[in-house]
């Protein structure tokens, strides 16, 4: 996906990319005039997520299948989970704040062999009709990357 806007107009690497019903995906390369995004669509995204009802904290994947999709892994079979519940960022990453929309609970199981549910997710989003979408910034990022850096450096 490319956007028409680019470094000129303050889009930079690794920001949200946001539509009316929700997460679109992160900006990846910029040139003067244009981005490129990488989809929530794409085998390598992964979102952090939550549900909102309890804030259970999972990643979110496309598995390539469907693009009004997407799956939910890490959910523990003890969170009681209903068809319908909404799914939200988690506001764990640097890229996405809290809460904005992904999509809704559409199916769930315990694969045979597994720890965890894997959840099918109904987007909000319809990206076959999608036309505008919003970048995100976050303004503290350069603060947050400062001290984890510093954390990370036994400080």
């Amino acid at each position: 996906m490319t956007l028409n806007k680019g470094r000129l107009h303050g889009i930079r690497p690794d920001m949200g990319v946001i539509g009316p019903n929700g997460v679109i995906g992160i900006v990846k390369d910029v040139s003067g005039n244009f981005s490129s995004i990488m989809s929530l669509l794409h085998s390598e995204m992964q979102i952090s997520a939550k549900i909102k009802k309890n804030n259970h904290l999972g990643t979110i994947i496309w598995e390539g299948f469907d693009h009004t999709k997407v799956t939910m892994l890490y959910i523990p079979p003890h969170v009681e989970l209903e068809r319908g519940d909404t799914i939200i960022t988690s506001g764990f990453s640097q890229i996405f704040p809290e809460g904005i929309a992904i999509g809704e609970i559409d199916d769930f199981e315990v694969r045979r062999g597994d720890n965890f549910y894997t959840i099918d997710i109904k987007l909000f989003t319809d990206f076959n009709k999608l036309e505008y979408v919003q970048v995100v910034q976050n303004i503290f990022r350069e603060e947050i990357d400062g001290l984890e850096a510093l954390n990370g450096a036994g400080n």
